[in-house]
């Protein structure tokens, strides 16, 4: 994941400000030698408005090219929460991870639109997938049909 850049921008009419004493700590723990405290720092990047959008996308960009696969995988999902610019080029080439848990955390944070549509069909296609990661593509791909479905109806 090497050629993704990152674009987190703050979220006009968020009341809350950043919090330098909080920005501080999740950067410090983000920088950790320890797997374990960089995974804890991306999973409370999860809380939106508390630290700076440009705090938040240099630890995201660096997290999402972690070697270890439980930073990588809990870098996907802080950056699904945050909701920064390009999350599905994120989430296509996360789902090309080596490690299986950082594709379960890129199709689980996979959206109800029609690309992720095109991409979870692609997941279930594709030969050389483990069956977990095909499985939970088929349940997503079922649920977004009867989502859809339901919201064709005016239910």
């Amino acid at each position: 994941m090497d050629s993704i850049q990152i674009y987190c921008m703050a979220v006009h009419g968020d009341a809350l400000e950043p919090d330098a004493g909080f920005t501080k700590s999740i950067v410090k723990l983000s920088q950790s030698n320890d797997p374990a405290r960089r995974v804890s720092a991306l999973s409370q990047l999860a809380v939106k408005g508390l630290i700076d959008a440009e705090v938040v996308q240099k630890i995201l960009q660096a997290a999402i090219q972690d070697s270890d696969p439980n930073v990588r995988g809990q870098a996907v999902y802080a950056f699904a929460q945050q909701g920064c610019g390009d999350l599905f080029v994120v989430l296509e080439q996360a789902l090309q991870d080596t490690e299986l848990s950082v594709r379960l955390m890129a199709l689980d944070s996979l959206g109800v639109d029609e690309r992720s549509a095109a991409l979870l069909k692609q997941v279930i296609e594709d030969e050389d997938e483990a069956q977990a990661i095909k499985d939970l593509a088929a349940m997503k791909l079922e649920f977004l049909a009867a989502h859809n479905q339901v919201q064709d109806n005016g239910i």
